[in-house]
């Protein structure tokens, strides 16, 4: 039947692209049909890189690895052989003295997170400093997650550290970082291309709608150019987000985990210039700390600036631009001139921009101190993954996790199909506690 697979792996992001590449390469795996699906005309997923000027890459989505944090990224970097540089933004500039005084404020506070397991982090650092200076504290991070109430003291410990712009506040003050000079869209169009060449079969464009179990197989409906087409296939794996997943008929996630999810905007704003007039002020390759919704300002050698925010200050850039890029663009050079150090000199003319909003850019689970699978079950068989279910912060780094699991689940299941099929929490869990 040219509607049926073996293995239909939905997502072609870099979780289920790696799920495709491992199986192809696994004995288990040869000569099995397998089929990638995914709703948007190209692979990539959170992945999606923007040139600028012809030249420059710009990275709407993942932007920076680090070897000593993303082994497994690492490692697929060095397989493609891709080239890559050293990312800068490690130096951050605050012009009002805070980051020092946070740094200091960090490291004098460590010592009491056990003593306050169930605190929000600003509610932690609200009993020490009050709650003005908590949430100014916060701010001074960059990311406005941290002042939510779902972030756990702990969490947010863990979230500072595992970021190039405040890592320094840390023990993990010497991690380097990386990027890929010619884009992490080329590391995705290299697993496509080694996928395709070993005949996995890639059809982009197509909207998961639902899955329904029949008999051994699942039979999965798909929105595609306005029809609906009907897929049948053995096994199933989804490599989408909690979002994405609450949206099936799949009993997101009670059928699947004793977990709960929920998920953080993210936006990027990109700014082109004639000229890098930054360079003047000492910023080319720093980031600005900002005290109002750019929160964190790069400027990236002599080719562009871009700030990128998180929670409420993502949604203030989305309402802005709602209003008209015009209105935007407006707001954009406002808040430019409130925190640069242009000393009475006009901000320059914007020459061009680009943008990226994520209503669910970041996916997370709200028990992060539970013991949670790297990959979930249902109870008719279907393998989910997703870096939410990692503990690992990072989209590139926390798929490849989940995906590995996902893929070894499936490839035990073909080598030792199961009696009966049922709910089995436990599989999942154990094959991560083996990896």
């Amino acid at each position: 039947m040219t509607n049926y697979s073996d293995i239909c792996i939905v997502g072609a992001g870099i979780g289920g692209l790696s799920c495709a590449t491992q199986l192809i390469n696994a004995a288990a795996g040869k000569n099995l049909r397998i089929r990638v699906f995914d709703m948007d005309t190209t692979v990539g997923g959170r992945i999606q890189s923007h040139k600028v000027d012809e030249e420059e890459i710009a990275e709407l989505g993942a932007a920076r690895y680090s070897p000593q944090l993303h082994p497994h990224f690492e490692q697929l970097m060095q397989e493609c052989g891709l080239a890559h540089a050293t990312y800068p933004f490690t130096q951050v500039v605050s012009l009002d003295q805070a980051q020092e005084k946070l740094k200091a404020t960090l490291l004098s506070l460590s010592a009491m997170l056990k003593k306050h397991p169930n605190d929000s982090f600003l509610e932690f650092v609200s009993q020490y400093l009050g709650a003005a200076e908590a949430t100014r504290m916060i701010k001074a991070t960059g990311y406005d997650a941290l002042l939510l109430p779902v972030v756990s003291a702990a969490m947010a410990y863990d979230i500072i550290k595992k970021h190039p712009e405040t890592q320094s506040f840390t023990e993990n003050a010497a991690n380097e970082w990386r990027y890929a000079t010619d884009g992490y869209s080329e590391l995705l169009r290299q697993l496509q291309r080694q996928a395709q060449d070993a005949g996995v079969e890639f059809r982009l464009g197509h909207r998961l709608l639902s899955v329904e179990k029949s008999g051994t197989d699942h039979v999965l409906a798909f929105r595609h150019m306005g029809d609906t087409q009907m897929h049948r296939a053995r096994h199933v794996i989804t490599t989408l987000p909690p979002t994405a997943m609450k949206r099936l008929n799949m009993d997101f996630p009670a059928a699947f985990s004793p977990f709960q999810y929920d998920s953080l905007p993210l936006f990027k704003g990109f700014l082109t210039f004639e000229t890098a007039w930054w360079d003047a002020l000492g910023l080319t390759d720093k980031v600005l700390m900002a005290d109002n919704p750019l929160r964190k300002i790069y400027f990236k050698g002599d080719k562009y600036l871009v700030f990128y925010t998180d929670s409420a200050s993502a949604t203030y850039w989305r309402e802005y631009l709602e209003q008209g890029e015009d209105v935007y663009l407006d707001r954009v050079r406002h808040h430019l001139k409130e925190v640069l150090p242009l000393n009475g000199q006009p901000l320059p003319q914007i020459k061009a921009h680009f943008y990226k909003h994520w209503p669910h850019g970041v996916e997370f689970s709200l028990e992060p101190e539970a013991e949670h699978p790297a990959t979930l079950l249902h109870r008719d068989g279907i393998i989910s993954c997703s870096d939410a279910y990692t503990s690992h912060c990072g989209w590139m780094e926390g798929s490849l996790i989940s995906a590995g699991h996902a893929t070894r689940l499936l490839l035990e299941r073909l080598s030792h199909p199961p009696a009966q099929s049922g709910h089995d929490f436990t599989l999942a869990t154990s094959l991560t506690e083996r990896a």
